[in-house]
C-alpha cells in the first residue's frame, strides 16, 4: 500500500512545481514547503551538505536571516573555508573585471567579494550595487550580480567570461578575445539600474530560457524603467530618479569606468570555498543579500534538464 501513496506523492511534487511556475503557489509558500522538505532530508542523509546548504538558502530567500545563518555556518563547519594561495590571491587581482557603466547610473558599488572555486581555475566575483530600481521593497540593501572567470593555470590567460544576466548565465568568444587585449582583464558592460551584466557581442546573443534576444530585452527593460519601473510610487523610491531619462540609444551608453579591483585592494574580501553564499554571509558582508548561485553549473544543470525533456 505505502508505494501507492508514494507515487502519488511524487504525482503531486510535480503538480506542486508547476504550480509554482505559473504563480498558483507564491515563493514564500513554496520556500517553506521546501525548508521542511529539506530538514527530513537532512535527517535521512546527514552527511549531503547540499541539502544543508539549499535550506539555508530558502531560509535565506524567505526572510529567516538568523536561521539562514546558522545553516550556512554549518555548512562551512562541515566543509571548512580553505586558504588561498599567493599565487590565487595574485589571479583573483589579475584577472578582476572592469565595469562600463552608464553615465546616469544612480546607484554606486558598495562591495565586490570574489571566491575562487576550491578545485577550478575559476573564481566569481560577486558585486554588491547599493540597490536595484525595481526592487526598494525587498529588505535587500543591495543588488547582487556575479560575474565568473575560467583562466588557464599554466598560461595565466582567461578562456571563459561568464555573467548572471537577470537569472540567466551567459558567455561570449568576444569577450574572451577582449579580456585578452585588455591585460587578461574582462570588460563588462552594467545596465542602468538593475545592473545587469553583458558581454562584448551581446546585441547578437539570445538568451537560453525563452530564446528573446538580449536586444529586445534591452529595449523592454528600457521602456520599464523609462516609465518608473515597478512600484513607481513606493515611498523608498522618493530620493531616487522617477526613470531613466534619456533615449534608448542612451540607455545603451556604457563610458564610465568602475573598477572592483580599487574595493578588493581596500577591503580584500577573497575567499576559497564552493559554497559562496555562506561565506559571503558569515565572513562577508554586514549587511542582508539575495543569495544566488555560487557556480554556473547550477545553470548548465537546468540547461540541459530543458533540453532532455
Amino acid at each position: 500500500m505505502f508505494h501507492i501513496y508514494t507515487h502519488e506523492f511524487s504525482y503531486a511534487q510535480k503538480e506542486l512545481i508547476q504550480f509554482v511556475s505559473n504563480g498558483k503557489i507564491s515563493d514564500t509558500d513554496y520556500f517553506r514547503i521546501a525548508i521542511d522538505q529539506l530538514e527530513l532530508l537532512k535527517k535521512a542523509d546527514p552527511d549531503n551538505l547540499l541539502y544543508t546548504a539549499w535550506q539555508a538558502e530558502y531560509l535565506h530567500l524567505d526572510g529567516n536571516l538568523r536561521r539562514a545563518a546558522e545553516q550556512y555556518r554549518r555548512v562551512l563547519e562541515q566543509d571548512p573555508l580553505q586558504p588561498l594561495t599567493p599565487d590565487e590571491e595574485r589571479r583573483i587581482k589579475k584577472f578582476c573585471p572592469e565595469l562600463r557603466v552608464n553615465p546616469r547610473e544612480c546607484f554606486p558599488l558598495k562591495d565586490i567579494v570574489a571566491v575562487h572555486h576550491p578545485e577550478q581555475p575559476l573564481i566569481g566575483y560577486h558585486l554588491f550595487w547599493e540597490d536595484d530600481f525595481d526592487f526598494p521593497d525587498d529588505g535587500e540593501p543591495c543588488d547582487h550580480e556575479e560575474i565568473w572567470v575560467e583562466y588557464d593555470r599554466e598560461e595565466e590567460t582567461v578562456t571563459r567570461v561568464m555573467t548572471f544576466f537577470h537569472s540567466r548565465v551567459i558567455h561570449s568568444d568576444a569577450a574572451v578575445e577582449e579580456a585578452r587585449n585588455n591585460q587578461q582583464r574582462p570588460i563588462v558592460r552594467v545596465e542602468w539600474g538593475k545592473h545587469g551584466s553583458l558581454l562584448k557581442g551581446w546585441e547578437s546573443m539570445t538568451e537560453s530560457l525563452t530564446n528573446v534576444t538580449l536586444l529586445e530585452w534591452m529595449k523592454q527593460t528600457y521602456e520599464h524603467v523609462k516609465s518608473g519601473g515597478r512600484v513607481p510610487e513606493h515611498p523608498l523610491k522618493r530620493f531616487w530618479p522617477k526613470g531613466f531619462e534619456g533615449t534608448f540609444d542612451q540607455y545603451l551608453e556604457f563610458p564610465d569606468v568602475v573598477d572592483p579591483l580599487d574595493w578588493l585592494e581596500k577591503k580584500p574580501l577573497m575567499f576559497k570555498t564552493r559554497w559562496a553564499n555562506a561565506v559571503i554571509c558569515t565572513h562577508g558582508l554586514l549587511y542582508n543579500f539575495h543569495p544566488k548561485m555560487e557556480w554556473p553549473e547550477r545553470y548548465w544543470n537546468i540547461s540541459r534538464n530543458k533540453e532532455d525533456s
